[in-house]
């Protein structure tokens, strides 16, 4: 022996750069050190999940479901979200085919980019949009270009836009309906439309539908519903539906040969999904819309609570969502940093996501989660207003 050693971390490209370190994290500490914080900037509902459905998992649990499934899904699940999709959706699919459970509705996206995309391929996003999706692009090598949504008088995804962008470099775009972090929705004519063009040129369309419960303006219009699943990835989720996103368990809808390809992905990643979350739902799915129905309407009068109170406050502009449980207010006209707009908040007690981590679009402005206690909004919506009058 000489002495001398390599060293291992230096052999090693990384794979994730700092800057990509998503600034939520970053947050996250700065709320922990905070005390009678109220939480506005969390990506998930903050009500209880179904009690029957809770049951259902313990019961699972208790007779002994608590082993590897198939990676695709036991077939109770799959038959039941079939089910599920036909009635809620108007959607006709096989559930042997077309259909893989995944962990979260987040693996199926990284499966999804993972099959399609490669060195140089072109990827559309909203602008503004789920900020996550940008390093999953880039990190497998592809051009991501954006498209903006319409934010006048009111956030909607703006079809127009879309069509205009797309080409035969496009390999992918990416259609969040209702959207995080705006809520904004996509019309059935502009929907129809964009899939029809991106079928012309072989464009893949992945449709995140993972807030499709909550639409208040109009039905929710999914991707499944208008015939295109030769090029069509539907990913949803029953993290946001249920209130259960520690359980980890989406689904994924496509046609077979993706299916096939993301299926054998997943055996070397995850293997298989929550096998009790899936025995779970297999049984309630069916008897979930009380359930589905009332937090919907919590939802709403949450939403229409904040919106209100917010546009009392002056210099602020909060347009009303057409769904998901978010609203993307504009508060530029009395903090034109949106970090300092988190900052002054969080001194203030009420944490809320900073809108430029979303895109160019959000810059001045800030996403603040309704799904929640109503009396914690109103207590927000005070401290909001005291913190923006000093």
């Amino acid at each position: 022996m000489n002495g001398i050693y390599k060293s291992a971390l230096d052999r090693v490209t990384p794979i994730v750069r700092e800057s990509e370190s998503s600034p939520i994290r970053q947050m996250m500490k700065m709320m922990e050190e905070r005390s009678n914080l109220l939480n506005l900037s969390a990506g998930e509902a903050a009500f209880d999940a179904p009690e029957s459905l809770i049951e259902s998992a313990v019961t699972a649990m208790r007779t002994g479901h608590n082993r590897y499934t198939s990676t695709n899904g036991i077939p109770e699940i799959r038959n039941a979200v079939a089910s599920f999709l036909s009635s809620e959706m108007g959607a006709s699919i096989d559930p042997e085919k077309n259909l893989l459970m995944t962990v979260g509705g987040m693996e199926a996206i990284f499966l999804a980019f993972r099959l399609l995309i490669e060195a140089g391929d072109e990827v559309l996003l909203p602008d503004p949009g789920w900020g996550i999706l940008i390093p999953i692009a880039k990190r497998l090598g592809g051009v991501v270009r954006w498209y903006p949504l319409q934010k006048d008088p009111g956030w909607e995804i703006d079809a127009q836009a879309i069509l205009d962008r797309i080409n035969d470099a496009t390999k992918l775009l990416v259609i969040n309906s209702p959207s995080n972090p705006t809520g904004a929705t996509l019309s059935r004519e502009g929907f129809a439309a964009i899939l029809q063009k991106a079928r012309q040129h072989g464009v893949f369309v992945l449709s995140d539908e993972v807030y499709h419960n909550y639409v208040y303006d109009g039905q929710h219009v999914s991707a499944l519903e208008l015939d295109h699943l030769d090029h069509v990835i539907m990913v949803n989720s029953f993290s946001k539906t249920f209130a259960v996103t520690g359980w980890r368990l989406g689904y994924t809808v496509a046609d077979p040969w993706v299916i096939k390809q993301m299926s054998v992905f997943k055996e070397t990643i995850s293997l298989c999904s929550f096998s009790i979350g899936q025995w779970a739902l297999a049984e309630f799915l069916s008897q979930s819309r009380p359930y589905l129905d009332h937090v919907q309407k919590l939802c709403r009068d949450n939403m229409n609570l904040m919106v209100d109170g917010l546009n009392t406050i002056a210099g602020v502009t909060c347009p009303r969502p057409g769904g998901g449980f978010y609203i993307f207010a504009d508060f530029s006209a009395v903090e034109p940093s949106a970090q300092n707009l988190f900052r002054r908040l969080l001194d203030a007690g009420v944490a809320v996501v900073p809108g430029d981590f979303f895109g160019s679009q959000g810059v001045g402005h800030a996403r603040l989660m309704f799904a929640t206690d109503r009396s914690l909004i109103e207590t927000a919506l005070g401290r909001i207003k005291a913190a923006l009058s000093t």
